[in-house]
């Protein structure tokens, strides 16, 4: 079991997990979002194979539109 802090709540995942199965999982959008994670931006094409550590601190960032 490993936890991860995704904009500052504790989520658990039975095993290691990629940042996008997390997302997917946490039901975030995969457009219109940034992620950082350890507070280094993470590029969308390697959300698929960045494994999530112990601890590990995510940022995600979403665009909304307004004026």
């Amino acid at each position: 079991m490993i936890t991860v802090n995704i904009n500052n709540h504790p989520y658990s995942f039975p095993k290691e997990i990629a940042l996008e199965a997390a997302l997917k999982h946490l039901n975030f959008p995969k457009k219109g979002i940034a992620v950082a994670v350890d507070n280094a931006i993470v590029s969308r094409r390697d959300w698929e194979t960045y494994v999530l550590q112990q601890n590990a601190q995510v940022l995600v960032i979403q665009a909304t539109q307004g004026g």
